[in-house]
């Protein structure tokens, strides 16, 4: 089994703060020079921020360069993001709003939670090494 090390986690983290930054550019860009909402704004700015992050991911934290597989690790990796986006939607809702807890302490808490579970994901399942 491949074992997580710093250099890589580190490389993750590097990665996502990134892929966040793009994000939130291109949020500033569409909500700025466009007539679209804040809402899809930042649908639009999430797909450069997915797309910068997934790129990352292939060819800077688990470097993953067999083209060959590189539909399905894409297809899988959208799967992943659609799947924490809903983890992290509901878990808010219920932590905020159902149970009336801080929602600044329930996002970082759920995003500290999302992150953990995307790096094994990505790492063990989507970009594993080819055996």
């Amino acid at each position: 089994m491949e074992k997580i090390t710093i250099k890589e986690t580190a490389k993750f983290i590097i990665n996502g703060l990134i892929a966040t930054s793009v994000h939130f550019l291109f949020l500033l860009a569409f909500s700025s020079f466009t007539n679209f909402n804040y809402g899809l704004s930042n649908f639009c700015a999430c797909i450069f921020g997915s797309t910068s992050s997934f790129i990352g991911n292939k060819y800077f934290v688990f470097i993953s360069n067999n083209m060959d597989h590189a539909s399905l690790q894409l297809i899988k990796f959208i799967l992943l993001y659609l799947l924490l986006s809903l983890i992290h939607g509901f878990a808010l809702y219920f932590w905020s709003d159902v149970y009336n807890y801080n929602f600044i302490l329930g996002f970082v808490a759920i995003t500290l939670f999302n992150t953990i579970l995307s790096y094994l994901i990505n790492k063990f399942i989507i970009f594993r090494a080819s055996s």
